[in-house]
């Protein structure tokens, strides 16, 4: 894997401000967290037994991503989040990730093709506990598949449209999706996998509409 895509890759989380920032997200996710809950530093410093410069910094970030919004004297609260924002990020993205893999396609090296394969069989052997867990997945294939096209905008802005998109679908589709697994993902990752070892532009165009729609 070359520098470009260590740089771009959300997976690997080196600063206690990363870690904090995805447990609060977990947080949000797992719990079902509605719009009238309420995050405070104070409340957020106990619970994760870290400097309230570090908490503050991730919900800076989580605000920065439009997940949160600070409510001066009063704390953190969920940003609104319904149907009209999910269809927006659906069409964004139903425009932006397969222009860039036409944009790309027949220009995926092996050793590209082989970094994908590589992530795909990481997540086929991790164990999945929650749907941030399987969401995380999703970030991270989409996010290394438009790197590829070699815009650097593409990976930061895709990561936080899915990051807002996570949250939708932990409040909005999860409670009626209980058996909602994520090998359903995996197999349509590996479909667009395929479609590229294969060379069928096609192909691989189709899985990952249809990737990018479902559940939604």
């Amino acid at each position: 894997m070359d520098v470009m895509q260590e740089m771009i890759l959300p997976i690997k989380k080196e600063t206690l401000v990363d870690v904090i920032h995805d447990q609060i997200l977990e947080v949000i996710i797992r719990e079902n967290v509605t719009e009238e809950s309420v995050f405070t530093e104070g409340r957020l410093v106990q619970q994760f037994d870290v400097s309230k410069a570090t908490v503050r910094e991730a919900l800076v970030r989580l605000c920065n991503e439009s997940i949160l919004r600070s409510i001066p004297r009063y704390g953190y609260v969920i940003a609104h989040f319904g149907e009209k924002e999910a269809q927006d990020i659906l069409e964004f993205r139903q425009m932006i990730e397969p222009t860039a893999l036409v944009k790309c396609f027949v220009k995926i090296s092996k050793q590209q093709y082989a970094s994908l394969e590589e992530l795909l069989n990481r997540h086929n052997g991790e164990e999945t506990k929650s749907v941030w867990d399987i969401w995380r997945k999703n970030i991270e294939f989409h996010c290394l598949l438009i790197s590829f096209s070699d815009n650097h905008l593409y990976p930061d802005l895709l990561q936080r449209v899915m990051q807002q998109q996570a949250l939708f679908f932990a409040q909005n589709r999860w409670k009626s999706e209980r058996t909602f697994k994520d090998r359903l993902y995996a197999e349509a990752h590996n479909d667009i996998l395929f479609a590229i070892r294969d060379n069928d532009q096609d192909r691989a165009l189709e899985s990952l509409r249809n990737d990018i729609s479902w559940p939604f």
